[in-house]
């Protein structure tokens, strides 16, 4: 299996520590503005780098060209005593320049996973107290997305996180669901929520096991963790999904799947969105995406 890395990381992750030899390729004279803020009574120091505008030499199994603007993806590093904590800000705004029919700000694995694969995939977000819960909105946090065939035309993600006006969802797309409802309308609930609490992590563990067939799986994990907590102490993992059957489409129509993380909405907004993601890894087993505990086995 092949990883989302930086160079010199085993595991290409936003935000875990132990990737402290991860080198920024920064343009000459580019200045570095650190601020001092607090998170949940902490005193913290915040350097914030522009992906699309600071950082040259992007690795090549990361795609960058889904971001428009210098405020769409800012790699943020957070400091406080001997913790270093880092993440991904990723920013949308109702000026935000379209990129195929829809305004996004997202960061692609370039790792494409076939029928028959089994992959895992690990990945936190959160999103900022300030979140602008109350304003209308349709937005994709995440999605697994299909790469068709030459000559094909696109269907729908197969999996994807969303937020429909505070309500978050998880929704399946499969061969199944097309050709009953031929793309139109919303994918099938996996698991839903009221709401995500504000200003914490929830991170987030998938199985999946492609396929078109009914021997597809997808079995998903959270837990919560505070902001300034690299190790989410205290916080127990729960199963939220279970489902067996199609994971996707037909080989004569796609060629794999890949993996988007960001902002991402098809439906007009009034405001500003931002939300932080961070220690994405991709692997074959849990154990290659560091998931150790009892309840992955």
């Amino acid at each position: 299996m092949k990883n989302f890395r930086w160079p010199g990381c085993r595991l290409f992750i936003f935000v875990m520590a132990i990737c402290a030899a991860i080198t920024l390729f920064l343009g000459a004279g580019m200045a570095q503005v650190i601020e001092h803020i607090v998170i949940d009574g902490t005193p913290v120091d915040l350097k914030k780098t522009s992906i699309k505008c600071e950082i040259k030499n992007i690795p090549k199994n990361i795609s960058a060209r889904r971001l428009t603007d210098c405020y769409s993806a800012k790699r943020v590093v957070l400091k406080h005593d001997d913790v270093r904590l880092e993440a991904v800000k990723f920013t949308i705004k109702p000026e935000t320049r379209q990129i195929s029919n829809g305004v996004r700000a997202e960061l692609r694995d370039m790792y494409e996973a076939v029928n028959g694969e089994e992959v895992w995939y690990r990945f936190s977000t959160l999103l900022p107290k300030d979140f602008a819960v109350s304003s209308k909105h349709r937005l994709v946090l995440a999605q697994w997305h299909e790469r068709m065939n030459a000559g094909k035309k696109s269907l729908r993600p197969p999996l994807s996180h969303r937020l429909w006006n505070g309500r978050f969802v998880v929704t399946l797309w499969n061969r199944d669901r097309i050709a009953r409802r031929g793309g139109e309308g919303d994918g099938e609930i996996l698991y839903e929520t009221a709401k995500l609490d504000r200003g914490v992590f929830y991170e987030y563990v998938y199985k999946i096991v492609w396929s078109p067939g009914m021997d597809g799986e997808i079995v998903g994990w959270v837990r919560q963790c505070k902001p300034l907590d690299p190790i989410c102490k205290g916080s127990r993992w729960q199963e939220i999904i279970r489902y067996r059957g199609s994971t996707g489409y037909d080989n004569v129509n796609i060629k794999s799947y890949y993996f988007k993380l960001g902002l991402y909405t098809v439906t007009d907004f009034d405001v500003p969105f931002s939300a932080y993601h961070r220690g994405y890894r991709i692997g074959s087993s849990a154990s290659e995406i560091g998931a150790q505990e009892d309840v992955f086995r």
